[in-house]
């Protein structure tokens, strides 16, 4: 009987002694770092990026808690003992922010946290609309991280504007802004900066006194010419009546020439366009605008009138074509190089007698 009461306790003591083995054996979870990939940082990481946790006691990987709000997703087929990868979630629905916030990891040894900081990424600008911008102005700025703005310049000249987005701004443009100036979002992840190119527009004449050509006159086979009838679109307008006369073979009306109405940068004749408000009396009249240059080439374009109400046609340069409208097209047309615009009636195929009217002439840049 005693022999086996000593044999029970000899068997306990060795059970107790394998127990004891066995939780000295016990792993705990432990993070040794936290490295963004690719890169070298260490317990920090931008928005969307994949991040690689190294330590002991990693198996068995079951939930990942950024900020001890948002669930971030991972791959178990890429869990081992010694390390799991992870891709940093950034969702403002979720209430993701930037800085350092805690994030807890749940393995089968255990649960642990650590302090990781998100970082502000640089913002981008993607889009500018309009893709030539006016001034005076909105223009809508289309990118990625306009977070916490803290200031938009044009030029080195701060703008006003409104954040919509992280991915959306809508900026004023001042009146005077110039075509060619740098646009710069400051952020604390860095600055965004996107070259603006700007709409010109030179009023030609406007009839009323304003424009760089005011004082109009009329050559060739004109009955009549009147730059300033009034009851226009905005006030007075140009009226050119022809009769049927061909003692010239042509007619017109011009507000002479001078200097360029664009910079010497506006040369792409794709890029530059004509305004004007035209009507006549007849359906069928054909307008004859007409461009001279500063170095004594001449360029034409030709239309017809089917409506008899006000309409503004718009022209592109790069469509005149050479021999007053019939020839060629002006694939030499440089647009920073025109100074003249003149306005007459086509006088073969157009009814008679004709009377056209036109208002506001404009020649745009964009």
């Amino acid at each position: 009987m005693i022999n086996k009461l000593k044999y029970r306790i000899l068997i306990l003591l060795v059970m107790a002694s394998f127990t004891a083995c066995q939780n000295d054996d016990t792993v705990t979870a432990n993070i040794d770092a936290m490295v963004a990939e690719p890169g070298d940082l260490l317990n920090q990481t931008f928005p969307l990026t994949k991040v690689r946790v190294e330590g002991n006691g990693l198996a068995g990987l079951k939930k990942i808690t950024l900020d001890n709000k948002i669930d971030v997703s991972f791959n178990p087929n890429h869990n081992s003992d010694k390390s799991f990868i992870f891709t940093v979630p950034f969702d403002d629905k979720l209430g993701s922010r930037f800085g350092v916030q805690p994030i807890t990891f749940l393995t089968a040894s255990g649960s642990v946290t650590k302090d990781i900081e998100i970082l502000q990424p640089t913002p981008t600008i993607t889009k500018t609309t309009p893709a030539a911008a006016t001034p005076g102005f909105p223009l809508t700025i289309e990118g990625t991280w306009f977070y916490n703005v803290s200031s938009i310049t044009l030029g080195g000249k701060a703008l006003s504007y409104s954040v919509n987005s992280p991915t959306s701004i809508i900026v004023g443009l001042p009146a005077n802004a110039i075509s060619g100036s740098e646009l710069v979002i400051a952020t604390p992840g860095g600055l965004a900066k996107k070259t603006i190119d700007f709409i010109t527009i030179v009023l030609v004449s406007d009839f009323d006194g304003n424009g760089v050509r005011t004082a109009w006159t009329s050559y060739g086979d004109v009955a009549s010419f009147n730059a300033n009838t009034t009851g226009g679109p905005t006030a007075n307008y140009a009226t050119l009546a022809w009769t049927g006369s061909t003692a010239n073979g042509y007619n017109g009306s011009s507000g002479g020439g001078g200097t360029s109405f664009l910079s010497t940068s506006s040369t792409d004749a794709a890029r530059t366009f004509i305004d004007i408000d035209v009507s006549a009396n007849v359906v069928g009249t054909q307008f004859a605008i007409q461009l001279n240059t500063i170095d004594n080439k001449n360029y034409g374009y030709n239309f017809k009138i089917t409506d008899l109400n006000w309409t503004t046609m718009t022209i592109k340069l790069a469509d005149f074509k050479d021999n007053y409208g019939y020839g060629d097209p002006a694939t030499a047309l440089d647009a920073s190089k025109v100074n003249e615009i003149k306005v007459g009636i086509v006088q073969t195929e157009t009814p008679n007698p004709t009377t056209i009217k036109y208002d506001n002439i404009k020649i745009r840049y964009q």
